[in-house]
């Protein structure tokens, strides 16, 4: 008998910011000292240990699509997403949008 395919769970969120780019910059830059992440000006992808997170910066709107295997792991790739939005929005404090 085959094993089941594992079905990977996903969540948005977003930010308004004028500085959408700067922000996924500054974020993946971030994460690249630590985890596998290519980015650019306008898209980014992170790979953490635990999930996955692809991030874009559209005109004022910093997009996040994260995703893993499990609901605890999800949690996880969340909440780094949303800790370090927080650490780089100090001076004007920002918080992700989940769906």
């Amino acid at each position: 008998m085959s094993e089941p395919a594992l079905t990977s769970l996903s969540t948005q969120g977003q930010v308004t910011t004028p500085e959408a780019s700067r922000y996924l910059q500054r974020l993946c830059y971030h994460f690249s000292r630590k985890i596998s992440v290519q980015y650019d000006s306008q898209q980014g992808e992170a790979q953490f240990p635990w999930g996955h997170c692809r991030l874009r910066a559209d005109g004022d709107t910093l997009s996040f699509v994260c995703s893993a295997d499990n609901a605890e792991a999800l949690a996880r790739v969340r909440h780094a997403i949303d800790a370090h939005v927080a650490l780089f929005s100090r001076k004007n404090p920002m918080v992700v949008a989940w769906v």
